[in-house]
């Protein structure tokens, strides 16, 4: 087992090096330091493969702040066996809002609309906090190269498993991990211009599925009551099958937040309990939510510059960027412990 971190200083190492003692199996921190040419995280995890070799015959990566399940590397791995068509695995997060501010249960909901897009292969992407690749795949796909000057790993992984013949990425539910989110409006503002503009550079396709969505929803809760109004003051008859529009559209987005609430207590029964505090923002505030998303994509529409805990870079494309400034952000390095699912 690797840990790898940018410096020997990072506030996380006398945690690891408790955690290894207690694991008591082969582990190793890896100290990667800093990135001139890429992103950090993906320098850190290039300089933990390279202290791999071919008895290591699978990649299983995760973020610090992800807190997974006793038998999640299991599960995570095991489809790995059923085929030579499965090219890596895949899990997801899901936002634990345990931070009393709105800001968190906003992020909640927002993930957990994109954590139900996973399952048929065809859509499935790798999301880098919880996937897993053969090594020799990792090497043969071109992954390993298109790492080199990549600010998104999970974007690059999946880019080089789909263009490969009858290659696709399997979802693993059970690998679903609890992130829990410490925001302010204005972290989350930044923290969801990055990730969406990281996404429009990586994959057009995907960043406009990010724009039609909430445009259209809010296009439509906002038509059919106008609509409605004006067909009644009109005299037309049919100024009442707007208003029901209205409230069919709107008991769907309720459905719809029942529905990620139950996906939730299924597959994080131990955070249960905070999430469902926070039913209200995943039915009746739900608007809101795609109010802010909406805004949040509009300015990540423009510009390539990505501010990631303390770095500045510039992303030319999916496999190319330049590191423009680099300034630490002590306090974002403080909260990422490792999980105790380790």
């Amino acid at each position: 087992m690797l840990f790898a971190v940018e410096s020997a200083t990072d506030p996380v190492v006398p945690a690891l090096k408790q955690l290894a003692g207690e694991l008591g199996c082969r582990t190793q921190i890896v100290v990667a330091g800093i990135a001139r040419d890429r992103g950090q995280k993906i320098h850190n995890q290039l300089a933990a493969v390279a202290r791999t070799n071919a008895d290591d015959h699978i990649l299983a990566f995760m973020d610090a702040d992800a807190n997974p399940g006793p038998k999640w590397l299991h599960a995570l791995v095991h489809p790995l066996t059923y085929g030579p068509w499965v090219g890596a695995t895949t899990g997801y997060r899901f936002y634990v809002p345990d931070q009393p501010h709105p800001a968190n249960a906003l992020l909640c909901v927002a993930n957990a609309g994109v954590a139900v897009l996973f399952g048929p292969f065809r859509r499935t992407f790798a999301w880098g906090g919880s996937m897993a690749i053969r090594r020799e795949d990792f090497f043969g796909y071109g992954v390993n190269d298109a790492w080199q000057h990549a600010l998104s790993d999970d974007y690059c992984l999946t880019w080089c498993v789909k263009k490969q013949a009858r290659k696709q990425i399997h979802f693993v539910p059970q690998c679903m991990v609890a992130s829990e989110c410490h925001h302010t409006w204005r972290s989350l503002f930044d923290f969801a211009v990055r990730q969406y503009r990281i996404t429009r550079i990586c994959s057009p396709g995907a960043y406009l599925a990010a724009v039609l969505g909430p445009l259209l929803y809010l296009g439509a809760m906002i038509v059919l009551p106008v609509a409605a109004v004006l067909a009644a003051a009109g005299g037309a008859w049919f100024w009442w099958l707007f208003l029901a529009g209205e409230i069919a559209l709107y008991g769907a987005t309720i459905l719809r937040g029942l529905f990620l609430l139950r996906v939730g207590k299924r597959l994080l029964p131990a955070q249960w309990p905070t999430i469902s505090r926070r039913w209200a923002w995943f039915t009746i505030y739900y608007p809101a939510v795609q109010a802010f998303n909406l805004t949040a994509v509009a300015v990540a529409g423009v510009g390539r510059r990505i501010n990631w805990r303390g770095i500045t870079y510039t992303m030319v494309s999916r496999t190319e960027t330049h590191v423009d400034s680099f300034w630490p952000d002590q306090s974002v390095l403080t909260q990422c412990q490792p999980g105790p699912g380790l």
